[in-house]
């Protein structure tokens, strides 16, 4: 039968068959692809493929042919009966001779783990019970309950095969289609990626006509080698999102070591600017307190004085009064007579005291009514406030917008030998010899800064933690070349010395923070333009962090110099070179 239901084109079970003017069926896609092979051919006809007589046909009117719906559904009841054959025979094939077995070999089958997420196919509810058996025949998983409820052991039944159930069993177990129940799966639709029957894939009447399908063998190939690659490209993304996570991290840690260094840097700088401003103020507090004292030491002095005269004239006009007194007691004439030139003595006396009276009297009206030394006192706290004010507005006051940029000039000190010679090449600053050599520029004619970068000196392989390794700063007199920037006495600067960048005048150094790893740039600015003072700032700076501490220091004890001499000291660990960048 299944010969007759045979198209004789594909020699296939009839798809969607169309009948021919002469009576004889043909798959519809078949007859598309014999016009269109005649057509090529160029043939101007088409014969049956059964009776071979002539059909004029052209693909604009196949669409035109009936359907032959009755050997459609002929095919569709054959597929179905042939389906229903093939099953009852598996089930013969796997049942026992007549009866409901056991089988002990069957029982000792390593079932399925606990772990296992098989259930029973038949319990009710939200719950299931684990499966224990499998019936070959029924292919149902059972629980223990189940199968002394649905599956008896008599009648029909009774010949089914049940065994202990196991992973290798449950793998074995059919796939029935979703939309023919009846219908075990034997092909895949690639189309839509699903397992399918044969009555799925028929033309005009299956779920997936037309669509692409596999079979099971190439579609797991398929499946497998498309898994490899997403594999791959998950392998692949995972690896970038490692990497990205690996520089995230160290971003995190950079951030965090940056933050620590910032906040330490600030502290710092805040300290440097608290340590600055306390410094003036002190500076001021001290001044002013000794004028107080001046003033008050000369006034007092002069009321001890004025006090111990007052005191000794009290004394001597005690005396003339008791003259007086006793002279006027006198009764004899002549004993007055004879005292008569104590009484001009004691005229002369009152004359005298009269005169320096007198003269007090300015001096009375300065101290006493007009209280001069009282006001002083005062304005002293007025001058102290405003000059204070003064002193820290200079904190404020852009040094480098009020300073020439310049690069001194200088000449090679001289030197006792070739060990301690220096050079002076490319306005480059370096020593050969075994100890520091210290330049004196020419004298300044004004406001001024300038910048000196500092490196390691290559040929020299010596650490930078221990002695005096650098100095730059001024000088009130030109320094020789052995004496050091900032220990001579004549001299402030920034000096180098131990692992530390320190502020030294007169030999007398001020932290101001550790010696970073070099190039360093050192900038300084003095300013002329303050009434009895100087001002020398200073700004260090890296690569890294760029300016990282910066200060001002008020000088007042070479206010008075007749001249200020940029001075630079250069040991043999360093090389000193000058900036023109403005």
């Amino acid at each position: 039968m299944e010969e007759e239901l045979s198209c004789p084109v594909c020699l296939e079970l009839f798809a969607d068959p169309l009948l021919l003017p002469c009576s004889h069926s043909i798959c519809k896609k078949c007859l598309r692809d014999l016009v269109a092979s005649d057509g090529q051919l160029g043939r101007e006809e088409t014969c049956c493929p059964t009776c071979r007589n002539p059909l004029l046909l052209s693909q604009n009117n196949i669409d035109t042919l009936p359907r032959n719906l009755a050997l459609e559904n002929i095919v569709i009841r054959f597929q179905e009966i042939c389906s229903n054959s093939l099953m009852k025979s598996k089930s013969h094939n796997l049942s026992s001779k007549s009866q409901f077995l056991l089988n002990k070999e069957d029982l000792n089958v390593p079932g399925i783990s606990e772990e296992s997420k098989e259930f029973c196919e038949l319990c009710e509810g939200k719950f299931c019970a684990k499966a224990e058996w499998f019936c070959q025949q029924c292919t149902v998983l059972y629980c223990q309950d189940c199968l002394d409820k649905f599956h008896p052991r008599r009648g029909s039944l009774s010949h089914h095969r049940i065994c202990k159930a196991f992973k290798s069993t449950v793998e074995s177990k059919p796939i029935f289609c979703g939309d023919h129940k009846s219908e075990m799966t034997s092909v895949f639709c690639d189309s839509c990626k699903t397992l399918a029957c044969p009555l799925c894939v028929c033309d005009g009447i299956g779920k997936h006509a037309g669509h692409m399908i596999l079979t099971k063998d190439v579609a797991s190939e398929q499946i497998k080698e498309f898994v490899q690659k997403t594999k791959g490209h998950l392998d692949k993304i995972f690896r970038e999102i490692l990497a990205q996570t690996s520089k995230l991290e160290e971003t995190k840690d950079e951030i965090k070591h940056l933050h620590d260094e910032a906040s330490k840097r600030v502290s710092e700088q805040y300290q440097h600017i608290l340590n600055d401003i306390i410094a003036v103020l002190s500076q001021q507090k001290e001044a002013h307190l000794n004028n107080l004292n001046e003033i008050k030491s000369k006034a007092i002095a002069s009321l001890e004085l004025h006090l111990n005269n007052s005191i000794k004239r009290t004394k001597s006009i005690d005396e003339m009064v008791e003259g007086c007194k006793r002279i006027a007691k006198e009764e004899s004439q002549r004993e007055l007579l004879e005292q008569a030139s104590d009484i001009f003595t004691i005229r002369a006396q009152e004359m005298e005291l009269t005169n320096e009276l007198k003269q007090m009297e300015s001096f009375y009206q300065e101290l006493i009514v007009e209280k001069s030394a009282q006001q002083c006192l005062r304005s002293v706290v007025t001058r102290f406030r405003k000059t204070t004010f003064d002193d820290l507005i200079i904190f404020l006051d852009d040094d480098k917008n009020k300073c020439d940029h310049i690069v001194p000039m200088m000449q090679a000190s001289p030197t006792p030998s070739k060990l301690s010679g220096v050079r002076v090449q490319n306005k480059c600053l370096m020593t050969w010899g075994f100890n520091s050599t210290t330049f004196t520029a020419e004298a300044l004619n004004g406001n001024a800064f300038w910048s000196v970068n500092l490196e390691c000196n290559s040929s020299h392989m010596g650490d930078l933690v221990s002695n005096y390794i650098f100095g730059v700063g001024i000088a009130s007199e030109r320094l020789s070349y052995k004496d050091q920037v900032g220990l001579h006495e004549k001299s402030i600067g920034i000096i180098c010395s131990s692992g530390s960048l320190q502020f030294c005048k007169n030999g007398t150094s001020e932290f101001l923070m550790a010696l970073q790893k070099p190039p360093l740039t050192i900038t300084i600015f003095i300013r002329f333009d303050y009434e009895n003072l100087i001002v020398f700032g200073y700004k260090l700076a890296n690569s890294s962090w760029g300016n990282i501490l910066s200060g001002k220091k008020l000088i007042k004890d070479l206010s008075t110099a007749e001249n200020l001499y940029p001075v630079f000291t250069v040991s043999q660990k360093v090389k000193m070179t000058f900036s023109r960048d403005v």
